[in-house]
C-alpha cells in the first residue's frame, strides 16, 4: 500500500509540472483584471477595420484582374482586325500595282503603313506582361543603368583580350567549361551550377524554368565537333546530357515540364539535340526518343501555319517557328519522320510577318521588332538587333528556298547593317542574334558572309573569359538580353555553337 501510495502522489506531481501555468496558479495569485470595455469595443472595431480592408483589397485586385483581362480580349480582337484590314489592303495594293495605278497605290501604302503602326502598338501591348519567373520590370522609358551585379560579380572587370583563341581553341575551352560545370544527373542548371565549381564560385546564374531546353542547347557544341556518347573525350558529358532530356520527355513526347507556356522552347531544343545525336551517330538509342519528340512539334504546330506558345494556340511568333524548323529539318536530315507540311506553314507565316520592301521579319507581326525582357526593354533596344530577321532567313532556307530568294537577300542586307558589335552601352550585345545572323550569313555566303564573320570575329572571340579568371575560364558573361534567364550557362553553350557553325552545319545549297 505504502509503494502504490508513493507511486501515485509521484503521478499526480507529474501530473501538476506538465499542467499549464494556469492550472499551477495558486488559490493567492490574483485574477485577471476584466478587459476595459472601451478597449474592447476598440479592438472589435479595428478586426473589423481591417477584415473590410482586406475583403475591399482583393476587390480591387479582382476588379484589376478583370479589367486587365477585358483589356487584353480587347487588344486580341483589335489584333484579328487589324490583320483582316491589313491582308484586305495588302490585295488591293497588288491589283492596283497590277493596273499601273500608282497615284492609287501609293495612297493604300499610306494607308497600309499606318496599319503597320498599329499593329506594332497592339503587338508591343499584348507582348508587354512580365513572363513567368521574372521580377516585376520597370516601366517603358525608365533609366536602366546595367544588367544585375551578381551576373559578373567577384571576377576581373570585363576587357577585351588581345590573346583571344582561334576559333577551334575557342570552342574548346567553352566545352572545357561546360563539361566542368554539367550536374550530376547530366542536366545543365541554368541557377545552380555554381554548385560544381572547384576553383572559387563562377557568377551568372540564370532563372530555373529553361534547364531541359538548356541542356539541349549545350549538348550541341559537343555534337557539332563529333563528340558522341562513345568518343573518349566528352563522350560521358553527351551520354549523361542525353540521357537527362530523355528522363524528362513525357508520354506524349515533350521535353521538359509544361509549367509555363514557353515550355515549348525547352521542347524545341531538346528535340533538335536528340534528332542531331541520332543523326550524327544513327544509335537506336535516340531513335524514338528523337522521333517522339518531332511527333510532339508536330502535334504543336497551328494548322497550316506555324508555333507559338503551347499546343496550337492559334497564334504564332516567329522566334518559337526558328527553333522548331531547326530541330524538324535536322530530324529530317537523320532519316526520322516528318511531315512536310511544317515547312510550308513556316514559309507561309514568313511571308505573313516579313516587310516586302527591305525583307525585316516580324515577331508576333510584320513591323513588330524582337522580344525584350520587360525590364531590359531599355537597356537593350529592340532596334539594335535583326534577330528575328536572321532567324526567318535561316528558316526560310531550312524550308526550301534558297540563297537566291528575294527574302533571303533583303534579309542578309539588312542584317549587315546591323553587325555584331560588343558595345554594353549602346546596347547591342545580342548572343541569340549573333548565333541566327552567322547561321544565316554563312548559308547565303559569298561577300556577305565574309563581312559578317570579320564583324563576329571581332565582336565575341575577344571577350571569352581567361586564365585569369579561374573557373569561369572559358566562359562567356551572360551580358545580352537573355543572360538573366539563362545566366553562364546558356550564355557560354549558344556562343560555342555560333564560334564553331563553319564546323557544325554544311551549306544546305552549295552555297560559296
Amino acid at each position: 500500500m505504502a509503494r502504490s501510495a508513493t507511486l501515485l502522489f509521484a503521478l499526480a506531481a507529474l501530473a501538476l509540472l506538465a499542467a499549464p501555468p494556469a492550472a499551477c496558479a495558486s488559490a493567492e495569485d490574483p485574477a485577471p483584471a476584466p478587459q476595459d470595455p472601451a478597449e474592447e469595443a476598440a479592438a472589435r472595431e479595428f478586426e473589423a477595420a481591417a477584415a473590410a480592408a482586406r475583403e475591399a483589397r482583393e476587390k480591387a485586385v479582382k476588379a484589376a484582374e478583370e479589367a486587365t483581362e477585358a483589356e487584353r480580349k480587347a487588344l486580341r480582337a483589335r489584333r484579328r482586325s487589324l490583320e483582316a484590314s491589313v491582308a484586305a489592303k495588302e490585295a488591293e495594293l497588288d491589283r492596283l500595282r497590277a493596273d499601273g495605278k500608282k497615284v492609287e497605290a501609293s495612297v493604300v501604302e499610306a494607308e497600309l503603313a499606318r496599319l503597320y503602326q498599329e499593329m506594332v502598338q497592339v503587338a508591343a501591348k499584348l507582348a508587354g506582361g512580365v513572363r513567368p519567373g521574372m521580377p516585376a520590370g520597370r516601366a517603358r522609358g525608365a533609366v536602366v543603368p546595367g544588367l544585375p551585379s551578381h551576373l559578373t560579380a567577384g571576377l576581373p572587370p570585363l576587357q577585351p583580350r588581345t590573346e583571344a583563341k582561334p576559333e577551334a581553341g575557342a570552342v574548346e575551352a567553352a566545352l572545357d567549361w561546360l563539361a566542368r560545370h554539367q550536374s550530376p544527373d547530366g542536366s545543365f542548371d541554368c541557377d545552380g551550377f555554381s554548385a560544381l565549381c572547384r576553383e572559387g564560385k563562377c557568377p551568372g546564374a540564370g532563372g530555373p524554368l529553361f534547364d531541359p531546353g538548356v541542356t539541349g542547347l549545350a549538348v550541341l557544341p559537343f555534337l557539332g565537333v563529333g563528340e558522341t556518347h562513345k568518343t573518349p573525350k566528352h563522350g560521358e558529358t553527351v551520354r549523361n546530357a542525353l540521357k537527362y532530356l530523355q528522363g524528362v520527355q513525357d508520354a506524349e513526347g515533350c521535353f521538359g515540364p509544361r509549367t509555363s507556356n514557353h515550355f515549348v522552347y525547352n521542347h524545341a531544343l531538346g528535340t533538335l539535340a536528340m534528332a542531331e545525336a541520332y543523326g550524327l551517330t544513327s544509335s537506336p538509342l535516340f531513335k524514338e526518343s528523337a522521333q517522339q519528340g518531332v511527333d510532339f512539334a508536330l502535334r504543336c504546330r497551328n494548322p497550316y501555319l506555324a508555333w507559338r506558345y503551347g499546343v496550337r494556340p492559334q497564334d504564332n511568333d516567329t522566334a518559337v517557328t526558328g527553333w522548331m524548323v531547326m530541330a524538324l529539318r535536322s530530324a529530317k536530315t537523320a532519316g526520322l519522320e516528318v511531315d512536310d507540311q511544317a515547312f510550308q506553314g513556316a514559309i507561309a507565316w514568313l511571308d505573313k510577318v516579313t516587310e516586302p520592301g527591305y525583307g525585316r521579319v516580324g515577331y508576333t507581326a510584320r513591323g513588330n521588332g524582337p522580344a525584350r525582357p520587360q525590364e531590359l526593354m531599355d537597356r537593350f533596344p529592340a532596334d539594335r538587333s535583326e534577330s528575328l530577321t536572321a532567324e526567318g532567313i535561316l528558316a526560310r532556307v531550312l524550308c526550301g528556298q534558297g540563297p537566291e530568294n528575294e527574302w533571303v537577300q533583303k534579309g542578309a542586307d539588312l542584317c549587315l547593317r546591323c553587325p555584331p558589335r560588343w558595345d554594353a552601352e549602346a546596347g547591342t550585345i545580342d548572343f541569340y542574334y549573333w548565333y541566327f545572323g552567322t547561321l544565316a550569313q554563312f548559308q547565303v555566303g559569298g561577300d556577305r558572309w565574309k563581312q559578317w564573320s570579320e564583324a563576329l570575329g571581332q565582336a565575341l572571340p575577344p571577350w571569352q573569359r581567361g586564365e585569369d579568371s579561374g573557373c569561369a575560364r572559358g566562359s562567356f558573361d551572360p551580358v545580352d538580353p537573355w543572360g538573366v534567364d539563362g545566366g553562364r550557362v546558356y550564355a557560354t553553350a549558344i556562343n560555342a555553337c555560333t564560334l564553331e557553325v563553319r564546323l557544325r552545319y554544311g551549306k544546305a545549297f552549295g552555297g560559296k
